[in-house]
């Protein structure tokens, strides 16, 4: 059996989805558990499949309290509890999913004999959030811990690197979380234009996802609210941000707020817009490093892309031409997205579409099934 776990509800999380669905479908395991965080309204117990099975363990302890003392005595209830559920399991594979779950990864190898992959979904000790006493302790950890993992596994190569320098690691697997392609080339449409009032003669820009601290959400903000009605904003997503962009939207003709929309609608309404946005502040190395899939996502709907001025980002657009960098100040972008015409939007779109041809899921997965064959899970 092989075992994922993760210390969240689960109720999306692309990423682990997409590294099962592969393991399943190349028949490394005969059974795959997924351990979450059991909420309220979950079950307990999912299928996703006759192979994958969704795990929700139920935390007593501090809910409600905030602090790190009790996020730490909240993960170690948590991990007791997933170590006991487990007990009467054979284990062949166990991996880690976060810096804060490394150590029970750790237990159940010892106790299971099982290999270990620990899969760094980000630059895990240099996060914004970690500082102070908890940096110093998550970067002890993991420098403890790292050595008793088989195989490490990082989301692009600049954190690859990291990794390998600072712990001198021989080889970190790279798999990026890029989405699927979609089953059809993406097609125009007016969903978005049609929700927000916007003209069809309007360049039209959209953030999707995460509305929340260090986004750049503010920035983008601050800038549209700067611009004419030739250059329109969506925000389209959730977080705590979401009542800034709502009185942003009320002064400006030009902003707009759209609630999140479920992940199967999100393509069609990515679709619709013009050119997509992510200004992420360079506030710590994980960010400087960061290549979030929201970019996949907008290229796999043929938008152009105007991306803070980081090394991973940059790379995509220099490598395949379809879009633009933007320094970190606001007279940057409003230079920058101000001058966007409708020609260079159309120019840099024949670019993105032909650069959805190269990347995709599709590409990712033959890294991550070799890191398993390595590892003798799956036929040599």
């Amino acid at each position: 059996m092989n075992v994922h776990i993760y210390p969240t509800p689960f109720r999306n999380e692309s990423r682990i989805l997409k590294i099962t669905r592969s393991l399943k479908e190349a028949a490394a395991f005969d059974r795959i558990r997924i351990m979450a965080t059991w909420e309220e309204g979950l079950a307990e117990e999912e299928d996703l499949d006759e192979t994958r099975r969704v795990v929700r363990i139920r935390r007593r302890i501090g809910e409600g309290r905030n602090g790190t003392f009790w996020k730490a005595a909240r993960v170690g209830e948590w991990s007791w509890r997933v170590m006991h559920s487990l007990r009467e399991e054979n284990i062949d594979c166990v991996n880690a999913h976060s810096l804060s779950v490394l150590p029970l990864c750790v237990l159940l190898k010892r106790s299971k004999g099982s290999k270990l992959i620990y899969d760094t979904h980000e630059l895990e000790t240099e996060t914004a959030g970690s500082t102070g006493i908890r940096r110093v302790l998550a970067r002890w950890v993991e420098r403890v811990l790292i050595r008793e993992a088989d195989a490490v596994i990082a989301v692009n190569d600049s954190i690859a690197s990291w990794y390998r320098r600072a712990y001198g690691l021989k080889r970190v697997w790279v798999v990026k979380n890029v989405p699927y392609r979609p089953d059809s080339a993406p097609m125009k449409t007016a969903m978005l234009r049609d929700a927000c009032g916007v003209g069809g003669e309007a360049i039209l820009f959209l953030y999707q996802g995460a509305m929340v601290k260090d986004r750049g959400i503010r920035r983008l903000l601050d800038v549209f609210s700067r611009l004419d009605e030739g250059r329109h904003l969506v925000c389209m997503g959730f977080g705590e941000d979401v009542d800034l962009v709502r009185s942003f939207a009320r002064k400006h003709p030009n902003i707009h707020y759209h609630p999140a929309v479920p992940p199967s609608e999100v393509f069609r309404h990515t679709c619709g817009a013009d050119v997509g946005v992510h200004l992420i502040e360079n506030t710590c190395l994980n960010h400087y490093y960061c290549l979030p899939n929201k970019i996949w996502e907008y290229l796999n709907a043929a938008l152009p892309v105007v991306v803070s001025d980081l090394p991973e980002m940059a790379r995509v657009v220099d490598g395949c031409g379809c879009g633009w960098k933007c320094g970190p100040s606001d007279d940057e972008a409003l230079k920058l997205i101000g001058g966007i015409t409708v020609q260079d939007v159309q120019e840099k779109r024949e670019r993105a579409l032909e650069a959805g041809y190269g990347f995709g899921w599709h590409v990712e997965e033959r890294e991550l099934l070799d890191a398993y064959r390595t590892l003798g899970f799956i036929g040599r």
